[in-house]
This record gives C-alpha cells, structure tokens and sequence, in this order.
C-alpha cells in the first residue's frame, strides 16, 4: 500500500514536472510614446509551431507593432497545442525632451548660423529667455520658434556665453530648462 502511494506521486510529479518543461513563454519589449509614437514586441522562447498572435489593436500574426498611442493594449499567443498566453501592457505617454544646441556660429558661412532647438514644436505655448553676462535680456520668444542668429536689437551680439531660460509653457514658471549657449564666431 505505501510502495503504491509512493509510485502515484512520483508519477504526479513527474507529469506536472513534464507540462512546466511544454508551456508557451512569451516575454515583450515596448517603447514608450516619446516624441513619436510607441511600438511593442514580443518573443517567444518555448511553445510548439505555428503561432498565432492577436493584438488588440486588431493586427495579427505579427511579432510586433508600432504607432502606438498611450493607453492600454494587450498581446495573445497560442501555439499549435491550444496553449496560449495573454500579455497585457501599457504604452506611457513621456515627455518629449527640448534639445538646446550649446553653441553656435553666426559668422555667413551658412553652417551652424542660427541656434537650434530640437522638438520644440511639441510645446507650443513656450516662452524663452537669453541674457548676456550682465543679466541684459538679448533675446526672447513666445509661443512660435525661430532660430536666433545672435543678433541683439538688430546688432551683431559679441562672441562669449549667454544664459537662456526654457519654459515649457510661458504661463507656468514652475517647469523650465536653464543653461548657457556660446557664440562662436
């Protein structure tokens, strides 16, 4: 009777032991939207040929997607078993960071003449300030971006380091980027 009872659980180990080892793995990477849109992507490590793949944006049979708005989506794959795993994730929506150039040079050569400020256009309601070494405001903008070519009051502004304020949106002085911009001729 114990040598029976000893048999049926190794043979119940076992079995659960062998179902572990013939289970559908599937793990995914994602791209938060920043900037652009985000994308997903899924691999699958363990499972039997063929696959089927369903998103729930409604594309199939692909291992991955892009132009995805933040929100939430989610990802199931079966295999030639029937087994199947559901994956559910979120796409974040982060800042798309300001890239400030930190020189320039307005010297006519048509290079580098004007200063530069990268994804601006997703703050459209930005103001900025530029100060020379004295604390003088040489430069301001709000809410339409054009790139400085370092003139002040219709006068070539002298080579050195200014000092510029970046906020994010002009009414809210709490969210800025400060730094310094060199013109180099």
């Amino acid at each position: 009777m114990k040598r029976s009872f000893y048999i049926i659980l190794f043979i119940l180990i076992s079995s659960s032991v062998f179902s572990v080892k013939d289970t559908l793995k599937v793990s995914i990477s994602l791209t938060n939207q920043i900037c652009d849109k985000g994308a997903a992507g899924i691999q699958i490590t363990k499972g039997k040929l063929p696959y089927t793949i369903n998103w729930s944006t409604g594309a199939t049979n692909v291992f991955s997607i892009d132009e995805l708005d933040a929100g939430d989506y989610s990802v199931t794959v079966k295999d030639s078993t029937s087994r199947d795993t559901t994956i559910t994730f979120k796409i974040e929506k982060e800042n798309c960071p300001v890239i400030i150039s930190n020189q320039f040079t307005p010297n006519g050569d048509n290079y580098n003449d004007t200063w530069k400020i990268e994804n601006i256009n997703n703050y459209p309601d930005f103001e900025l300030f530029v100060y020379n070494r004295w604390g003088q405001q040489v430069h301001h903008q709000k809410n339409m971006y054009t790139p400085w070519n370092g003139e002040w009051l219709g006068i070539t502004a002298a080579d050195g380091t200014y000092y510029y304020v970046f906020y994010y949106k002009g009414s809210d002085k709490n969210k800025f980027l400060k730094g310094d911009v060199t013109i180099l001729r």
